[in-house]
């Protein structure tokens, strides 16, 4: 594909990634604009990467915005046709943003093409898509995804599918604002499955290219001394966010039914745990912890405490 085909802009938030960003932003391609959503308030990284990088814009918010924040504000800033949403952790292998570009002809009705994503260079369907069952235009869980053994290795062509993660992921900027761009009270967490679902619900396709891959080495976006703050916060978050889409999308019955269950069960294990074993504790106190705001109807307001940052 020549370069004036590429009209598409890398987006990848950011937060105290380390060498992890730098990593990442080497395997995109130089004909390809890159915009970074810095979270972390880092302002002297934007000058070394803007001088490195002269395909590199460098955004530095004065707060951690979260994932569909971010999103939403990269949006407004671009200008190209599609988006590739990615982040630190993951490595974009050779030809991967163009043959998912080159697909967008092919497929007229997509939302989203996501590349196939490995982890550690092996093969989970789990991490790669999401089933997501819609009944009467509402979300309806079915328990855990069935694994076929045909589906252990990576499917053998495009595959459309219900709803993929936020690790990488092509978007047609036109049908993003048919839905009204990201949910912006989600921090983090099932922002990608809210996105997948609502353009399900208009009638888009999501589609699984075999051509494009990713190795993603989940749970690496952050420097490693700043683990705990952000372990905390990923449990906080990911209750308190799946507590959310239950509500949207599924009926306010089960949401509660889930939400009561998970802030009982946690608070237990988190008694039980801290005679033994301080660190199961504590995360099962996040969940609590996040799950009771979802109950309460308090936003998702938890921030990580690193560097007396400004929320």
């Amino acid at each position: 594909m020549s370069n004036k085909n590429l009209d598409c802009t890398v987006v990848i938030t950011t937060f105290f990634a380390g060498e992890k960003l730098e990593a990442c932003i080497k395997n995109i391609p130089k004909a390809l604009n890159i915009l970074i959503i810095d979270n972390g308030g880092e302002k002297e990284k934007k000058k070394y990467f803007e001088d490195k990088f002269l395909n590199l814009t460098y955004y530095v918010s004065d707060t951690n915005l979260g994932v569909p924040r971010s999103y939403s504000l990269a949006n407004s800033l671009v200008k190209t046709k599609y988006m590739f949403n990615t982040q630190p952790d993951v490595i974009i292998k050779k030809n991967c943003i163009e043959n998912l570009l080159e697909k967008t002809h092919l497929y007229p009705n997509f939302a989203i093409l996501s590349p196939t994503i490995f982890h550690n260079n092996s093969y989970l369907v789990e991490g790669d898509y999401k089933i997501l069952k819609i009944f009467k235009k509402k979300f309806k869980e079915t328990g855990k995804m069935k694994i076929h053994p045909i589906d252990k290795k990576p499917p053998d062509g495009d595959i459309s599918v219900e709803a993929v993660t936020g690790t990488a992921m092509l978007i047609d900027r036109e049908k993003l604002k048919l839905i009204d761009d990201w949910d912006k009270n989600i921090f983090n967490y099932y922002e990608d499955m809210d996105l997948c679902l609502r353009f399900r619900l208009k009638g888009f396709e999501i589609i699984k290219i075999r051509a494009s891959e990713v190795d993603h080495n989940a749970f690496s976006s952050h420097n490693a001394s700043i683990f705990k703050e952000l372990d905390f916060s990923r449990n906080w978050h990911y209750s308190w966010s799946k507590f959310y889409f239950l509500k949207k999308h599924s009926t306010k019955i089960h949401a509660y039914k889930f939400g009561l269950s998970l802030f009982l069960k946690s608070i237990f294990k988190s008694f039980i745990y801290i005679f033994f074993n301080k660190s199961k504790s504590i995360t099962h106190f996040a969940k609590a912890y996040g799950v009771l705001f979802a109950i309460l109807n308090i936003k998702a307001s938890f921030r990580p405490n690193i560097n007396n940052q400004k929320y």
